[in-house]
């Protein structure tokens, strides 16, 4: 049976939790995370999300075997083979199996239970995997693998009109990638129309403001952020819900040449297109400027591979493939057992956790020479990024378009690119590993 609502209101649900009750419950689970990566747990070093090298971690994680348990227990994999089976395994999903989701006002002490930190059911980031499937029906036929690229124009004209205003120093993440990600999403989705209308710049002003404060959820549903973070992502969540409300509403009264009438169009109901819009700019939004950018660093940080890229702009889709399968914007994949299970060595209960250590289990994948390496010679080797059925699998098609064009924007307009300094990352990113800044000049 489905769980999503029948309606998507423009407002979340009101919470009955105090800031005092959220900030104490982040707090415990931060302290988990501390005092048992200072122990020496890789998962737990991971989760901390202060810097570690994370692809250091990920061959302890390996090393330890193909099914780790933490003493978080959780069950951990970087393994190749295990992450590929896990990911398909239909007796693990995103919920328990009662339903729970975060696990305020619970006993920790006593429960143990790290797996959904950050409430975020209004964000439907937390929804069964069936719920995705149904709603990757409402999503395939316009943003879906076969029809994102029929919105490549739209996409690489917004991209090069954020990219033509960039100065000969700009910052890579707020001057190039976060803005040209809402003027796409905004084109696409149709917050704003083709032209460069007044309206059509602000709706693209305000999505640049709120996709930032969105993008900390794919992170805090493992990661505790602090609690002012926490509660701006709440009220970042429930803005979203009212742009989508009211696009979804304005374009069932008046269509226009955007993907949402354009999912309104094949008789869908609201509610489902509404959820799959809100995703978009939940999780789309923050996989494309995740991708984009760390395409864009790992280039610069080849330049040979830039020069290659820069010389056939064509090449940038390889480039973000090679991104997607060595530096994934979601390297963490969480899961709870349906029912009692026993896998790689590991008696799994039913409502034990379970984690997929994306980039790590990318390079454990067979048929990938040198998979440590970033190689645009790799296009096209196995890679279980943005797989799994999960919301990154239903946003995927459309963040690759955008990604893309982001990259490809850099290579046809700056051969020259070079960085200016060194990059800075989120912290409490152990998911995303979010790019905030890194100083260019072209």
């Amino acid at each position: 049976m489905p769980t999503t609502p029948q309606t998507l209101p423009p407002t979340a649900p009101t919470t009955t939790v105090t800031p005092s009750e959220l900030g104490r419950h982040l707090l415990t689970i931060r302290g988990f995370h501390f005092v048992l990566g200072a122990l020496g747990d890789p998962y737990a070093r991971l989760l901390r999300g202060e810097g570690d090298d994370t692809a250091a971690l990920g061959a302890e994680i390996r090393r330890a075997g193909p099914l780790f348990r933490s003493h978080l227990g959780t069950c951990v994999t970087a393994s190749g083979e295990a992450a590929a089976a896990l990911l398909r395994d239909p007796r693990l999903d995103t919920r328990h199996p009662g339903g729970d989701r975060a696990h305020l006002g619970e006993n920790l002490w006593e429960t143990w239970r790290t797996c959904h930190v950050t409430p975020m059911d209004d964000a439907l980031l937390t929804l069964p995997l069936a719920d995705y499937r149904r709603l990757d029906r409402v999503n395939r036929p316009v943003l879906g693998p076969v029809t994102a690229g029929a919105w490549r124009a739209d996409v690489r004209s917004a991209a090069g009109r954020v990219a033509d205003r960039a100065g000969e120093t700009f910052d890579l993440a707020a001057d190039l990638v976060r803005p040209a990600v809402a003027a796409a999403l905004s084109r696409v989705l149709g917050l704003s129309g083709p032209g460069p209308d007044e309206g059509g710049r602000a709706a693209e002003r305000e999505l640049a403001e709120l996709l930032p404060r969105l993008g900390v959820a794919l992170d805090a549903v493992l990661c505790p952020p602090r609690l002012p973070v926490a509660r701006d992502l709440e009220e970042a969540v429930a803005r979203a819900r009212v742009l989508v409300h009211d696009l979804v509403t304005a374009r069932a009264a008046e269509p226009g040449d955007d993907a949402v009438s354009a999912m309104l169009a094949t008789g869908l109901g609201e509610a489902d297109v509404a959820a799959a819009c809100l995703l978009h700019l939940v999780a789309g939004a923050e996989i494309a400027a995740a991708t984009a950018a760390d395409a864009v660093v790992a280039l610069l940080d080849h330049p040979g591979q830039w020069a290659v890229v820069c010389r056939s702009p064509e090449l940038a889709a390889d480039a973000v493939e090679e991104t997607l399968r060595w530096s994934p914007p979601v390297r963490l994949v969480s899961r709870t057992a349906q029912e009692p299970l026993a896998a790689y060595g590991q008696d799994i209960d039913a409502d034990a956790h379970v984690v997929i250590v994306v980039d790590a289990a990318n390079r454990d994948l067979a048929g990938v020479a040198d998979p440590d390496r970033f190689d645009l010679a790799h296009a096209g080797a196995p890679s279980l990024s943005l797989t799994g059925g999960g919301p990154e699998e239903l946003v995927a098609p459309l963040a690759r378009v955008v990604a893309t064009e982001i990259v490809r924007a850099a290579a046809t307009r700056w051969p020259g690119l070079r960085a200016d300094g060194a990059v800075v990352r989120r912290m409490r990113s152990p998911v995303v590993r979010a790019v905030v800044r890194l100083p260019l000049c072209r």
